[in-house]
């Protein structure tokens, strides 16, 4: 009865987004193509944009004292973007996985029991002007920028509102603010919601065509999270009479600067610094985390042979943030975690990508500090 319920609430998104198209546009169509040119696309045809992605992994994980574990996993996402007028686009997205946020992933176990396909992001954008941005629903990534999963594990898509706005001080310089509130839950017994909004100031730009440097500062605000719980939270947070003893209003600051062949050779195109630090004033201690890393080879890795290389090392100490939000491969998405992470990425194919991503973490402080090596060899098929 869930699966049935399922397919029949997919078939209404999907059509919601295409009926009013389908209907407005016959019309049009018969106009648009031509006798004897099958070819031709109607313009509202054309006003649909599909991608998506598969990914295939082998992980294998041990935690210190307990035996190694292998797994075989995938993930598959596809998405729908629709022009509805020159400013306004609407797109929604499905994906393999559970309830997580932080994971997409689907285990093959279970004598090949069919997995879960549920709604990953469903939101509209608004682009008033050429310098501003306005996004709400389930928004499909973060609508702020930042430089590392040390904070938000990549497949979380918030939901709420958000406004993105740019100002260009000169040709590749430029300023921007970025601004966002998410609801995280919802209760029909009283008003006291547990909600966040972010703000975030920030810098850009591109120097001599081949430095690049942009930093941001953010302020992350929480309302109603003290005293509550949140669905899923890894557990390491402080927390008291069943409730999170602190609030969790941080301020964080990040950057980046790269360089574009730093040594005039074709092979290492790009060369890259970048760290991230996050403050939770509430509690005396306990409340910091910082992020560094460098990357080298591709700015990013799309075609074939390219690649790139990346080394970061974190530590998030227990109450520096929420741990419901941190990157789930990551000591399991723990706060009170501190360890390095080694990434590798190849270019096999255009669209497809070789992944090595390997971590080394353990805790930061407690009674029995068991070390955990994880490692990630995946294939990424990108249409």
């Amino acid at each position: 009865m869930k699966k049935i319920s399922f397919i029949l609430a997919i078939g209404m998104v999907l059509t919601l987004l295409s009926a009013t198209w389908l209907f407005a546009a016959e019309d049009e169509t018969k106009k648009e193509v031509p006798e004897g040119n099958a070819l031709t696309l109607p313009k509202w045809v054309q006003n649909f944009t599909f991608k998506g992605d598969l990914r295939l992994r082998y992980q294998t994980d041990k935690k210190e004292d307990s035996k190694r574990r292998h797994r075989g996993r995938i993930r598959a996402r596809l998405g729908a973007d629709v022009k509805v007028t020159d400013d306004i686009n609407v797109a929604a997205g499905l994906a393999t996985g559970g309830t997580d946020p932080r994971s997409t992933n689907e285990t093959l176990d279970n004598t090949f029991e069919t997995p879960d396909i549920r709604l990953d992001y469903a939101y509209a954008q608004y682009k008033p002007l050429s310098w501003a941005t306005l996004k709400g629903g389930k928004i499909k990534g973060m609508p702020f920028w930042k430089p590392s999963d040390l904070l938000w594990d990549s497949d979380i898509n918030p939901e709420g509102g958000g406004a993105q706005l740019k100002y260009d001080l000169r040709p590749n310089v430029g300023v921007f603010f970025n601004t966002g509130f998410f609801v995280l839950d919802e209760s029909s017994a009283d008003t006291s919601d547990p909600f966040m909004y972010v703000v975030q100031p920030g810098f850009d730009g591109k120097f001599r065509d081949f430095i690049i440097v942009k930093a941001a500062v953010t302020y992350y605000g929480f309302s109603h999270v003290q005293g509550s719980t949140l669905d899923h939270a890894s557990g390491t947070n402080t927390l008291l009479a069943g409730g999170l003893q602190y609030d969790y209003d941080s301020i964080g600051v990040s950057g980046e600067l790269g360089f574009k062949k730093p040594f005039k050779v074709d092979f290492l195109p790009y060369i890259a610094a970048l760290g991230e630090y996050i403050n939770n004033p509430d509690p005396s201690d306990g409340n910091d985390g910082f992020l560094v890393g460098l990357k080298v080879g591709s700015e990013k890795v799309a075609k074939k042979g390219q690649w790139q290389a990346k080394y970061l090392y974190r530590e998030l100490e227990r109450d520096a943030f929420l741990d419901t939000f941190p990157d789930s491969d990551f000591y399991g998405g723990q706060t009170n975690a501190k360890g390095h992470e080694v990434i590798f990425e190849y270019g096999l194919f255009k669209h497809v990508i070789l992944g090595l991503d390997y971590y080394r973490t353990e805790p930061i402080e407690g009674v029995t500090k068991k070390s955990e090596d994880l490692f990630q060899f995946d294939v990424v098929f990108k249409f």
